[in-house]
């Protein structure tokens, strides 16, 4: 599964059409995606019901920014992966942390650290627009 589609994005969409950062999965979970996708809010607690526990190695490419409860969103990639996660993180430049995320959404919450579930115990990133950041144990 992959979580975010790989051939669009807000900022140069002609870009990301042309040089995907992945290909998409037997499954790919993406908001506004392409007609490929399976276009699924990933807030939607309900929607992940439909997807089987241990039924996918997922790869997620920076949508989770725009969890509402990222605890809650983790626990069903968790679920669903049986534990075999990998999140490419999002963007954690001062720049960006600080001003640009505001021109990308208005809905990205957080800025994710990359996380891969064969070497690493915590998910972590930072709030955006607020102070703190996080660290949950996946």
């Amino acid at each position: 599964m992959v979580i975010g589609d790989p051939c669009s994005g807000n900022y140069f969409q002609f870009m990301s059409s042309m040089f995907p950062n992945c290909e998409h999965g037997d499954v790919t979970v993406d908001l506004y995606g392409c007609d490929s996708c399976n276009r699924m809010d990933i807030n939607d607690m309900k929607a992940w019901g439909d997807f089987e526990d241990g039924s996918f190695v997922v790869m997620e490419t920076g949508v989770l920014g725009f969890s509402v409860d990222v605890e809650a969103v983790l626990g069903e990639i968790k679920r669903i992966s049986g534990g075999d996660f990998l999140s490419a993180g999002g963007n954690r430049g001062f720049l960006w942390v600080n001003y640009l995320y505001k021109t990308y959404s208005k809905d990205l919450n957080f800025s994710m650290d990359p996380f891969d579930s064969r070497k690493d115990d915590y998910f972590s990133g930072i709030k955006l627009g607020q102070k703190g950041s996080f660290r949950l144990k996946f």
